[in-house]
């Protein structure tokens, strides 16, 4: 008996071979050849799977933050092979109020995290203006006592990068800022990490 080769039955599954092909290959069949049935099933699995992974989409987040990290590579000052998204795990302006408190927050106090990287952050108005402080710090969770000093961060916004400085000794620095929008911290981690710190634009977003 003579058998389809393995190219004949992916045409056949996929329903892309010719008219005449296909029949013979469905008669093939019917004459009940197991090792070619075994080969079209096969195939035929693979294919359903392959159809059902393409009506899957990605979370709408990933899929921001995945763009917003290739943008960057056009923009950071250090680009590297690797892009960490630093996870925000506390802000202040999303806590309650305490009692007795009518107003919102005067500073709003930040802390993400990227691995064992933590940066503690404040946001503080300017008073008179409607420019606004950033200030923090760069720790390392494995050794809370000492900053991160000498590392290269830098301030981005829509159209690129704003300012550029270090950490100062113990890991602090600053920036002023006169509105607070599409704004991002890029820390220089050393030759293969960079970490992105995206900046809240409004109380409790």
């Amino acid at each position: 008996m003579t058998h389809f080769s393995t190219e004949d039955w992916i045409d056949f599954v996929r329903q892309v071979a010719d008219s005449g092909q296909m029949a013979a290959m469905q008669k093939h069949l019917n004459e009940g050849c197991l090792k070619c049935e075994t080969t079209m099933e096969t195939w035929r699995r693979v294919v359903n799977l392959a159809e059902q992974q393409q009506m899957f989409q990605p979370p709408a987040a990933a899929v921001k933050a995945a763009q917003a990290m290739f943008a960057l590579r056009n923009v950071i000052p250090f680009p590297t092979s690797s892009l960490e998204w630093a996870t925000l795990v506390s802000d202040s302006a999303r806590q309650p109020l305490a009692a007795g408190m009518r107003g919102g927050y005067a500073v709003r106090q930040l802390l993400y995290k990227s691995g064992s990287i933590c940066i503690d952050m404040r946001m503080q108005p300017k008073p008179g203006s409607d420019s606004v402080v950033l200030m923090g710090q760069l720790l390392d969770s494995a050794n809370p006592d000492h900053g991160l000093g000498g590392v290269p961060v830098s301030l981005l916004g829509a159209e690129g990068m704003l300012s550029r400085n270090k950490t100062n000794d113990v890991g602090e620095f600053d920036f002023g800022v006169d509105a607070i929008t599409h704004l991002q911290l890029v820390f220089g981690m050393g030759e293969n990490r960079t970490i992105i710190v995206p900046i809240p634009e409004g109380e409790g977003s």
